[in-house]
């Protein structure tokens, strides 16, 4: 048997990484072992765990897996193993996903009600605990310990706003409006080390990921592993994966973009769809390499809206632009550009850091506040809405300037 341990009950990212590992060394679902290990410290940033990688064509539908992920989060005892039936059939196509004859499905339909209505249930303790009990004394919610871990995207995401605290036989959990601070059940400490802060005997651990510990992060690597991860703002649950940027570590040329779009957002890799392709294309042309560059986008998270089979791009608000500027700051931090350019509105608000016309601001050498130089031209995706052959020849060359004017800039 091949034993695999879990942090948790609903541990869904190392059950992914697990499974796909036993798909890619054709190891069977019912020659694995799934066991519960938690580590000493549960809430642990992603970034500290040792996951492993395989390099497979592994494609789900988007509704299969939001049924898993929910699947996953029930107390069945065997949904390890039937999920991963579930995913292995599908990755040799022996399944009946396609014509609706899989006999899996309604088994994942009722593991994923089991969820809902548990996750509901705690969800509703905790709206009754902070309506009926005083924040003074702090809201004290009983629950089997394995529904609040099922239940943390909607504690943390629906109810972050109240300090609120959980007691369970074997889990504590204290949330002051910032930070989570877990113990056992008597409200002990789950470990205790030098590397951890203390609140009344409990080590604080930051969920979501706090403007401080990104500002911190000491290299891309890490800074990409924590933005995996990331839950600042709603983008995160409907997008396939966070799409962080890429290049050059020591890029003296960066350009920040909108966004990942649809294609982006499937491969993981940011400008590799019509626009980025076109990009390359005028990049090239002005004589600039990709690898000299780092490329990444204002926003991590692909926003859209469903129309049929279809992802139609919706532009970030505020507030999703907001919640994403600590990841660009950072990374300007590590790779310390010479120029920066900005493609489109939402890029050069994000670094200006106020309202922005493309028309005014285009193709000037603009000081930013860390040394750097800025430029603003339009986005990539601009010249392919252009229905007119010549406007779009002429914007497509005023474009190609604007890249020459910023690699002329280094020197």
């Amino acid at each position: 048997m091949h034993r695999v341990s879990l942090a948790h009950p609903a541990d869904f990212s190392g059950w992914r990484a697990y499974v796909r590992q036993c798909i890619a060394q054709d190891i069977a679902p019912d020659e694995v072992e799934w066991a519960i290990e938690p580590p000493a410290d549960l809430f642990a940033s992603q970034a500290k765990r040792a996951l492993p990688s395989a390099a497979i064509d592994l494609r789900i539908p988007r509704w299969l897996a939001s049924l898993i992920a929910a699947a996953l989060q029930s107390d069945a005892p065997d949904r390890f193993t039937a999920l991963h039936r579930v995913v292995a059939d599908l990755h040799v196509g022996t399944n009946g996903l396609d014509d609706g004859s899989d006999t899996q499905l309604p088994y994942l339909r009722a593991l994923s009600h089991q969820a809902h209505v548990a996750t509901q249930d705690l969800r509703n303790q905790f709206l009754h605990a902070i309506t009926f009990r005083t924040l003074d004394a702090g809201p004290v919610i009983t629950a089997d310990s394995s529904n609040v871990l099922a239940g943390q995207r909607h504690i943390l995401t629906q109810l972050a706003a109240e300090p609120w605290r959980i007691r369970t036989p074997g889990l504590s959990i204290d949330w002051d409006g910032r930070t989570c601070r877990i113990g056992n059940g008597a409200g002990e400490p789950c470990h205790a080390g030098p590397e951890n802060e203390y609140w009344n005997g409990i080590p604080a651990i930051m969920l979501p990921t706090d403007d401080e510990s990104i500002a911190h992060t000491a290299s891309l690597d890490e800074l990409r592993t924590k933005a995996a991860d990331c839950r600042r703002c709603p983008l995160w649950e409907p997008a396939t994966r966070t799409v962080f940027g890429e290049g050059s570590r020591s890029a003296r040329l960066m350009f920040v973009g909108e966004q990942p779009g649809d294609q982006e957002d499937l491969a993981g890799h940011p400008f590799v769809g019509p626009a980025g392709r076109l990009f390359d294309e005028i990049l090239a042309r002005a004589g600039i390499p990709r690898d000299a560059c780092y490329i990444t986008n204002a926003v991590k998270h692909f926003k859209f809206t469903p129309r049929g089979s279809r992802r139609i791009h919706q532009k970030p608000d505020a507030d999703e632009m907001r919640a994403c500027l600590p990841w660009l700051a950072a990374e300007r931090r590590l790779v310390k550009p010479q120029v920066l350019v900005m493609l489109g509105v939402t890029a050069a608000t994000s670094v200006l850091g106020r309202s922005v016309t493309i028309s005014r601001e285009r193709s000037r050498a603009i000081p930013l506040d860390d040394g750097c130089t800025g430029i603003v031209t339009v986005h990539p995706s601009f010249l392919l809405r252009v229905p007119d052959a010549d406007t779009k020849a002429r914007e497509t060359q005023r474009f190609e300037e604007d890249l020459r004017m910023a690699w002329q800039l280094l020197d």
